[in-house]
């Protein structure tokens, strides 16, 4: 996106050599299309009417929306695809470079609100039905005649949907890899990744997750945004306790990226007009003390990602994706607005291009 050449970004953003749906309105569904069907115009496709046009120095890829459904959640998986959840349960994986749909699978029976991908080939999906689970994701296509992805784990527990996680450890073979979870059952909760044992919980009155995002770096930290207005930071030695909680501010904050140096954490907040849906950066290194904040978008910035090391993109329900400069927080690009409300941004760094 705009100077970050190596990064490329999906679901209802277009960025260079990218990949993404055609966003419908949302909360609204779409009529069915074919089954598994790709296409969708190429980087020199004539613009749509309504399309405004990609960001500079970037292509752009338009692919049919996947069939019946909105879709709150998108990421790349690391070998040149990318996946989208449904509210309807759905897991929609693409590639990149096809530009096509290469299939779904029902992952759950209610919304996948959130999917996390790790280096070993696993998918954890988390959903409204307050599970999470793990799913191994063939090279070829997600489901084919012989069944859907193969499910590796599934972690019960939660008592209401379960909106974030991220993965902790990993530093050491002697430094096991576990799976943080939280749920608008206002708790957190970690797990062995390896047995799907849940190892310990945290309950906080109105501590409703909202986002949460590993601190590169930090094996052991984990950042937290919450509907009762705090920034927490979380130690998993600690017997899961915070060891930092700051007020976000009056607004809701729903989304969260942090710098790939765990210097600090970019949060974006709910609101219905300019002066509420702002970008927040906080120090990491001095408590969470707040660095600034600046009015970014028109209504709610569903999605916040890095894409570089003073960039990250925001995708907004005012129909705009734009880059901003950290963490002083400044408008570099924008493109928009659409035709519909943006709901979810993908990210996929190409290691051959740089990051």
């Amino acid at each position: 996106l705009g100077p970050q050449r190596g990064v490329s970004a999906s679901a209802r953003s277009k960025s260079e050599r990218s990949v993404a749906p055609r966003p419908p309105a949302m909360g609204c569904k779409q009529s069915r299309s074919a089954e598994y069907g790709g296409g969708g115009g190429g980087d020199d496709a004539p613009a749509k009417p309504g399309r405004a046009a990609p960001l500079s120095g970037t292509r752009a890829a338009w692919l049919d929306p996947p069939a019946d459904d909105v879709l709150p959640w998108a990421c790349g998986l690391g070998d040149g695809r990318l996946a989208a959840s449904g509210i309807d349960g759905n897991v929609f994986v693409y590639s990149w470079e096809r530009r096509a749909l290469l299939g779904s699978f029902r992952a759950h029976q209610k919304a996948v609100n959130r999917m996390l991908p790790t280096a070993t080939g696993l998918l954890f999906t988390a959903s409204a039905d307050a599970t999470v689970k793990a799913w191994r994701i063939g090279k070829d296509r997600p489901s084919s005649s012989e069944g859907p992805p193969k499910r590796e784990l599934t972690l019960e527990g939660h008592q209401m949907s379960v909106q974030a996680m991220a993965l902790t450890g990993g530093a050491s073979e002697s430094d096991p890899v576990q799976l943080f979870t939280g749920s608008r059952d206002c708790t957190v909760r970690l797990w062995d990744v390896a047995t799907g044992a849940q190892l310990q919980q945290n309950k906080i009155l109105r501590n409703v997750i909202t986002a949460v995002r590993h601190v590169p770096g930090q094996p052991s930290l984990v950042v937290q945004a919450s509907e009762d207005l705090q920034l927490r930071l979380w130690d998993v030695r600690t017997r899961l306790a915070p060891v930092s909680a700051v007020p976000g501010g009056p607004n809701q904050l729903i989304c969260l990226d942090v710098a790939d140096d765990g210097s600090y954490v970019a949060c974006g907040s709910k609101g219905f007009s300019r002066n509420n849906c702002e970008v927040k950066v906080f120090d990491l290194r001095k408590g969470l003390a707040q660095l600034a904040a600046e009015a970014c978008a028109d209504q709610t910035i569903e999605a916040l990602r890095m894409i570089g090391r003073d960039r990250c993109a925001i995708a907004s329900k005012d129909g705009c994706l734009r880059v901003l400069a950290l963490p002083e927080v400044r408008l570099v690009e924008e493109r928009g607005p659409g035709t519909a409300a943006y709901t979810a941004l993908g990210v996929e760094r190409r290691r051959e291009r740089g990051p």
